[in-house]
């Protein structure tokens, strides 16, 4: 029998594209947990792999709050040093925790390494994220190609969080996983059917989702709806300039 336990969650707002040492991103929500935050239910993720309440979420993810703002399509560039940080990209975001970048000079990537214990970059590094969004849904991809340091502790995750409107109010949260995606266009691969780490967590209030992921190329989330592309010639967003 699996133990079942309170947690208390709250929303950190990211109004703008900066950094945040880790240790302050955890103090915020320390602080507000103290002054009095929703209380959730946590219970350990069995074998299902499909996307579940926000309020389900790991104790140790960070919790943002997405305005959803910014251009539906962009391009972002930032530098992540060896202190992590939070990071907006466009209407989405990714955290890092400190010492999270496996070095790509002389670590490993591609399948089967992604839980291989890995030397974590000492310096800082420069990335390109892709935002494309079209009616099918948001793709967001990396560059360079990176894996991250593989760990037990929820708290040293690296965890995407991608603003869908769409979902906010439904009651089937079925078609709102963030899928890996191995280009801007591609179809989603739904990597949480092997590593339930990996699942998504859907707030249906916000808009938000946000899932644990232990390496880039890019990822993928869904609007909720079908689209023809035979028809339809928006279904995937133009990746002539891939």
């Amino acid at each position: 029998m699996y133990a079942i336990s309170v947690v208390r969650t709250c929303l950190i707002p990211v109004n703008s594209m900066r950094s945040f040492n880790w240790k302050t991103v955890s103090t915020l929500v320390t602080m507000l947990a103290v002054a009095g935050c929703q209380e959730s239910v946590s219970a350990p993720q069995a074998s299902s792999t499909g996307p579940v309440s926000m309020m389900l979420a790991p104790a140790g993810s960070p919790q943002l709050s997405l305005g959803g703002k910014a251009e539906a399509s962009d391009d972002v560039d930032f530098t992540v040093t060896p202190n992590g940080g939070v990071f907006m990209l466009g209407n989405h975001a990714i955290v890092f925790p400190a010492r999270s970048i496996c070095d790509p000079s002389v670590s490993s990537y591609g399948p089967g390494t992604w839980d291989a214990p890995c030397v974590a970059l000492k310096g800082a590094l420069r990335i390109h994220a892709k935002v494309r969004t079209a009616k099918l849904g948001t793709w967001v991809d990396f560059s360079p190609s990176l894996r991250f340091v593989p760990s037990t502790d929820e708290k040293q995750w690296v965890y995407i969080y991608m603003y869908t409107p769409s979902v906010i109010g439904v009651t089937d949260i079925s078609k709102y996983s963030i899928l890996w995606a191995p280009a801007v266009g591609a179809n989603g691969v739904n990597d949480a059917a092997g590593d339930p780490s990996v699942r998504t967590f859907v707030d249906t209030k916000s808009g938000v989702s946000m899932r644990h992921i232990k390496h880039f190329t890019g990822y993928l989330t869904s609007s909720g709806r079908s689209c023809d592309p035979a028809v339809e010639t928006d279904c995937y967003p133009d990746t002539s300039e891939r």
